[in-house]
């Protein structure tokens, strides 16, 4: 989990990553309704290929305005490059080097099914916002895909078994997150664009205690810090570079419910792991829902 401090150092760096991608010229646009536009060009960096895949960081607003899900913060797979179809997503991924900036829109309507919690109207788009920070041919990723799969296979045995043993009402979504509703709360149901005001502790599998905002939980668990302020955590969902699990969890959440999430480390920091973290941690979260604003 990360601190509100690292949060506003990320949002920064976005603000200035996108300043040249505000604006409606310099889109290419195509036949299917796509657009889009490179914003910062690396052009001598490694460029893309039919058959790499593009890492980086993504930011979807609806209209250019209403957050939808961001990813930045945790860089993780955006694209594999399938053909160099004119007119396709797969034609503007060939232009982009490491390093670059890029926004494409979107027909929102052609990704309702990949979206919820937003209410669409004919002619609104999806501002799909991202930067590549690795690109991986086709042979590296043969091996590096092995060893990933194979890891994240045993982890998801061994998830299982642990969910069962511990938390055997969990409901698994789609995704592969674990999500136990301990009660459903009274408020309204949580939505992407406000902002959330959370109380939450998270730990691994073995019971090791990572990080939480609650006084008295970090005095009983040896990880109080007398200068740290000890309140609920406040986010806009869908705008702050949370971990995917997170995010989707919290997503199905009301105001004064609590929840336990049991989140693969595909949704969480994966293979890079983040600070005392170690790659391939699953996380479990409690979560409580103090309170939702417009802002």
């Amino acid at each position: 989990m990360k601190t509100k401090r690292n949060l506003i150092l990320i949002l920064t760096i976005l603000c200035f990553a996108f300043t040249g991608c505000k604006g409606d010229d310099g889109f290419i646009q195509t036949e299917s309704g796509f657009s889009f536009k490179r914003c910062t060009n690396h052009d001598s960096a490694p460029k893309a290929s039919v058959g790499d895949v593009i890492y980086g960081e993504m930011k979807i607003l609806l209209n250019d305005k209403q957050p939808v899900a961001s990813t930045y913060g945790s860089p993780g797979r955006m694209f594999v490059i399938g053909n160099s179809e004119v007119g396709s997503i797969d034609e503007f991924l060939l232009t982009l080097h490491v390093g670059d900036s890029a926004v494409m829109t979107v027909p929102a309507d052609s990704m309702s099914q990949y979206t919820s919690n937003i209410v669409t109207r004919p002619g609104d788009k999806l501002y799909i916002y991202m930067t590549v920070s690795q690109i991986i041919s086709r042979s590296e990723i043969s091996s590096q895909q092995r060893e990933v799969i194979e890891r994240q296979k045993a982890e998801e045995e061994s998830l299982t078994d642990y969910v069962l043993n511990n938390y055997s009402r969990a409901n698994r979504m789609e995704s592969g997150l674990f999500y136990l509703s301990k009660y459903e709360g009274q408020g309204a149901k949580v939505q992407y664009g406000k902002r959330i005001y959370v109380n939450y502790s998270v730990k691994d599998t073995s019971g090791k205690l990572y990080d939480t905002n609650v006084e008295q939980i970090a005095k009983d668990n040896s990880v109080y810090y007398p200068q740290r302020l000890y309140k609920p955590f406040d986010f806009i969902l869908g705008d702050d570079a949370l971990i995917a699990g997170w995010t989707e969890g919290l997503s199905y959440m009301h105001v004064g419910g609590k929840a336990t999430l049991v989140i693969p480390s595909k949704l969480a920091y994966g293979e890079t792991g983040m600070g005392q973290i170690p790659p391939y941690t699953p996380l479990v979260f409690e979560i409580s829902v103090v309170n939702m604003t417009d802002e």
